[in-house]
């Protein structure tokens, strides 16, 4: 035994070491590049470099142009669930309203197949009854541009938009009048967004009766979170016409 035990120690210890035997093969990254003026097919990028690319965009740029580049950009662009459960399409740099922002809003939303869960950007009266009619899994709606309640676009299409959106659990209105009718009939209305916690109408301007901004925080109790503009000028008829809150006042 002791014998054959030193004649396995002597072939070990005579053996090459690995290293020699087998030299590893310097590779030269250089050549994994494609040479110069080599063609590329950059639609045949799979999918996860391409919602990559896509994904850190603005959608409203994503509609304009980069989802219109090629076929296979398009397809991500249009099938991607991300992009139809959140649609963000404001442009918080633009003065005022980009051309065609009804047609590009109308698009995202036919694109979402029903999906969308959130939307924020512009809107006026008849885009609402046309998401509510396209996006019934709708929990959250956030109007960044001025929105008129008082006008015939604004408070009766708002309120006939909330009552098929029960899923509906957050609403910020960014700026604009608020009718104290049409507020109460959202708020009043069971039936309207039951599950709505949040109503954020604190940047916008309130117009009506002194008794009528009690009714409205009677009736909004049921909401977790209610803001209402409530600073103004109280004239001698009750009337009170509320004017948009300073920042450092603004709750959030």
């Amino acid at each position: 035994m002791g014998i054959r035990s030193k004649r396995k120690t002597r072939s070990r210890a005579t053996a090459d070491p690995p290293s020699c035997r087998r030299r590893r093969k310097v590779v030269d990254f250089h050549d994994l590049l494609p040479a110069q003026g080599e063609w590329r097919d950059w639609a045949a990028l799979p999918h996860d470099v391409l919602w990559l690319i896509l994904s850190p965009l603005p959608q409203h740029d994503i509609l304009r142009g980069a989802g219109l580049a090629c076929s296979a950009w398009r397809q991500l662009a249009v099938h991607e669930p991300f992009f139809g459960r959140r649609i963000d399409l404001a442009d918080d740099k633009a003065d005022g309203p980009p051309k065609g922002w009804q047609a590009m809003a109308r698009t995202a939303v036919n694109r979402s197949a029903g999906r969308c869960e959130s939307f924020r950007g512009r809107a006026d009266g008849y885009f609402l009854l046309y998401l509510a009619d396209r996006a019934p899994l709708l929990r959250s709606l956030h109007l960044t541009s001025r929105f008129d309640m008082m006008s015939h676009l604004g408070g009766d299409k708002l309120v006939a938009a909330m009552a098929k959106l029960r899923l509906l659990e957050r609403l910020v209105l960014s700026e604009g009048n608020v009718d104290v009718p049409s507020l109460l009939d959202l708020l009043e209305e069971e039936d309207h967004c039951p599950r709505l916690e949040l109503l954020d109408a604190s940047g916008c301007h309130f117009f009506g009766p002194a008794e009528y901004m009690e009714r409205a925080r009677l009736a909004g109790s049921r909401i977790k979170d209610l803001r209402l503009p409530l600073r103004g000028v109280r004239f001698a008829s009750g009337v009170i016409a509320c004017r948009r809150r300073p920042a450092r006042d603004q709750r959030h």
